[in-house]
């Protein structure tokens, strides 16, 4: 009887231990949310107080930006389309406050230079939400190819089949060469989950230029490929088109598409590349879109 009793005891103090340890993650991760929420509630508020108290075509929106920066920053993906908006239409503002020097300073570079060069500098937009970076929380889900190593058992228990240039690559910000994801031949198919399900609008694709590749060799650039849309419900296939990268400037080609529904995930499937017999690299992958219609 001594031994079952010790078993029950063990199991018994086992159970609490780990009920315990749920409980304490359970309220540490509710209290970390209601911190960040605070955080939030504060940094809307400065930012309506700025809003408010600013005379029309005035305020000091480059202090705004900065607000509206720091809440990127804190990958609150809910909020990120309508901060952009809100800053598009600030600096669009800013802008229209100079709009009589900005005239004058146009006219004279359309004489000296053929072009209004410092015009259109200032109305430069910053970059959109790329919904498919891995800092925002996108990941690749899944990946058919053929490594570029022929591996064994461990390495593929291990999910390292593709150790020297992995498919995360393509969702990193860094484009040094070599900084890829690299498979054998010209086909792939790759499955992306986007930090949120959006509406998408466009995507980028990238692949060094010749200047930076080695050998200025940029035959392993994939050139034909299809893209499809799955929601996070289903993984049936939306076919949102097919398409093909130049290989030419720019390094960062963007393409347009037209969807109906919002997708979580999108799937690309690389049908050839520019003439590299041995393998193929894509080297960046970016997702643009709306979280709303």
């Amino acid at each position: 009887m001594e031994p079952n009793r010790t078993r029950v005891c063990i199991s018994y103090l086992i159970t609490t231990f780990l009920i315990s340890c749920f409980i304490y993650i359970l309220v540490s991760s509710n209290l970390d949310n209601g911190r960040k929420l605070g955080r939030l509630r504060e940094d809307v508020d400065e930012i309506a107080h700025v809003v408010l108290h600013a005379g029309p075509g005035q305020g000091d929106t480059k202090h705004i930006n900065e607000i509206i920066d720091g809440i990127l920053k804190k990958r609150l993906a809910g909020i990120w389309d309508d901060l952009y908006t809100m800053k598009k239409q600030l600096r669009l503002t800013e802008c229209t406050g100079r709009t009589a020097g900005a005239a004058t300073h146009t006219q004279m570079g359309d004489s000296a230079e053929g072009g209004g060069g410092g015009a259109l500098k200032d109305l430069a937009l910053p970059a959109r939400v790329n919904y498919a970076a891995e800092e925002l929380g996108a990941k690749v889900q899944d990946v058919k190819a053929e490594p570029l190593d022929h591996g064994n058992v461990v390495r593929s228990i291990l999910g390292l089949t593709f150790s020297a240039n992995p498919p995360i690559n393509m969702l990193k910000p860094g484009m040094e060469p070599g900084n890829c994801f690299a498979y054998k031949r010209d086909k792939a198919v790759v499955t992306i989950k986007l930090a949120q399900e959006i509406y998408v609008e466009s995507f980028e694709l990238a692949h060094l230029c010749k200047g930076n590749a080695p050998n200025n060799d940029t035959t392993s650039a994939p050139k034909e490929f299809e893209v499809y849309g799955m929601t996070a419900t289903t993984w049936k296939e939306v076919k949102m088109g097919e398409f093909t990268y130049t290989n030419q400037d720019p390094p960062a080609q963007n393409f347009a598409v037209k969807c109906e529904g919002k997708y979580l995930y999108m799937r690309f499937k690389f049908k050839s590349n520019h003439g590299h017999p041995e393998y193929t690299c894509v080297y960046r992958i970016a997702v643009y879109g709306r979280s709303q219609k």
